[in-house]
C-alpha cells in the first residue's frame, strides 16, 4: 500500500468538517449546562475556576490539533478499509473510541485514582465524539 498517494484520496472537506463538529461537540459536551458541571464538581472546580480560560489558550489548540488528527487517522482507515454510509461509519468510529480511548482512560484514571464519574464523562465524549466523525467521513465516502 502506499500511504503517500492514499492520503491523496482523502476526502479534506470532509475532514474539516468531521474536525470542526470535533471541535463544537467539546464546547457543548463540557458547557455548565450539560455535563460541564459534573465535569468541575468532579475536579473540585467552582464554576468561576471552570468558566476561567485564561490560559488556556494552547490547551484550546491542542484540542483543535488533535481533533485534526483524530479526524485524519479516521478518515484514513475508512477509506483503506472500504467503509462507506454513514451507519458504517458511526460504528467504525465507536469501535476506535472504545478499544483505544475509553480503555485507556479506563486504567489510566483508575491507577491516578480519578473519579470514576470524570472518566465516564470523559469516555462517553470520546465516544460521541468518534462515532460523529465516523459518520461525517462516511456521508462523504
Amino acid at each position: 500500500m502506499n500511504f503517500i498517494a492514499e492520503l491523496q484520496n482523502l476526502n479534506y472537506i470532509a475532514i474539516a468538517t468531521a474536525t470542526v463538529a470535533s471541535y463544537v461537540l467539546g464546547f457543548v459536551w463540557y458547557h455548565w449546562a450539560v455535563f460541564g458541571e459534573a465535569w468541575a464538581n468532579a475536579l473540585s472546580l467552582t464554576k468561576a475556576e471552570a468558566d476561567n480560560t485564561e490560559g488556556l489558550g494552547g490547551a484550546f489548540a491542542i484540542s483543535l490539533f488533535s481533533g485534526l488528527i483524530k479526524t485524519m487517522v479516521t478518515a484514513f482507515l475508512i477509506l483503506v478499509i472500504g467503509i462507506s454510509g454513514v451507519l458504517n461509519g458511526a460504528f467504525f468510529g465507536a469501535i476506535i473510541a472504545t478499544v483505544f480511548t475509553v480503555t485507556s482512560l479506563g486504567y489510566y484514571n483508575g491507577f491516578a485514582r480519578v473519579p470514576l464519574k470524570l472518566t465516564l464523562i470523559n469516555s462517553a465524549h470520546s465516544v460521541v465524539e468518534l462515532i460523529m466523525i465516523g459518520a461525517i467521513i462516511g456521508i462523504f465516502s
